[in-house]
């Protein structure tokens, strides 16, 4: 049976791990990659025999320095709910196919896929005390959509930004790649948040063997412009804006929208109980 560990277990060890080590890497394998490994369509990425083999060859990596978090089996925690960080409907269906395609070592944990996200609603502090130590205070590249000042909102300076298209960004992966290739040499930290296409970064970058942290950081990139690309975005991705050091954005019309947005939260959560 797959086992995945909590937030706080995740936060722990994905902590250590960066803190101790030049080679340290976190890559995040959602409902999505799965069913492309599958060979099924995604909604911001279609499935192809290139991307599906480089996704299996992503999750078949095996190292201690290369740390995966999976969205099976994850342990529900409070405040999770539907659409907000709890487990997929299709949970069992993923567990399945994993188990069989790859088989699981019996006692082997996999990380937990959200954790700076859940911590970033539910407990900020702790969220940002992640990324002043491993984060902010890295020489950096950033790939992905979002850009450069807003990311920088979250991340602190960037020092190489490589833009990638918001949709399946992996068949444009020839046009980008060189350039995250050219400059990689220069950073201590790469935070790849492309969709599917950032475990498969993850996995290009580990093959290259160089001393090199990389952090999957996923959607809570979104929140910083405004991107209600998930459903937990929706709904407390105003929660996002406590993380931030960067307070000049907290205008009083800012204020407002975040009590309005955290009013309809507690409401919500009122019903759901």
């Amino acid at each position: 049976m797959i086992q995945t560990r909590s937030t706080l277990e995740t936060y722990h060890r994905v902590s250590n791990l960066f803190a101790g080590n030049k080679r340290a890497f976190y890559s995040r394998f959602g409902d999505g990659d799965v069913f492309i490994m599958m060979g099924k369509d995604q909604q911001n990425h279609k499935a192809s025999p290139a991307l599906t083999q480089e996704l299996i060859e992503a999750f078949d990596i095996k190292h201690p320095a290369y740390l995966k978090g999976l969205s099976i089996n994850y342990p529900n925690e409070k405040g999770m709910s539907n659409g907000l960080f709890a487990r997929f409907s299709t949970n069992q269906m993923m567990a399945d196919f994993i188990e069989s395609r790859f088989g699981i070592p019996e006692n082997y944990q996999f990380e937990n896929p959200v954790f700076l996200h859940y911590l970033a609603v539910f407990n900020p502090k702790l969220a940002n005390t992640f990324l002043n130590d491993h984060v902010r205070n890295k020489k950096k590249m950033y790939i992905g959509t979002i850009p450069k000042e807003q990311a920088e909102r979250l991340l602190g300076k960037i020092d190489y930004h490589i833009a990638t298209p918001a949709r399946d960004s992996y068949y444009t992966i020839d046009e980008w790649w060189p350039k995250v290739l050219e400059n990689i040499h220069q950073v201590e930290l790469v935070i790849p948040a492309t969709g599917m296409a950032t475990r498969v970064i993850n996995k290009r970058l580990w093959e290259m063997d160089i001393p090199l942290q990389s952090i999957d950081i996923g959607s809570i990139v979104d929140v910083l412009d405004g991107r209600n690309t998930r459903k937990w975005i929706r709904l407390a991705g105003h929660r996002i804006d406590n993380v931030l050091l960067d307070k000049s954005v907290k205008t009083l019309s800012r204020r407002a929208w975040y009590w309005y947005k955290e009013a309809f939260y507690q409401i919500r959560l009122l019903i759901k109980g």
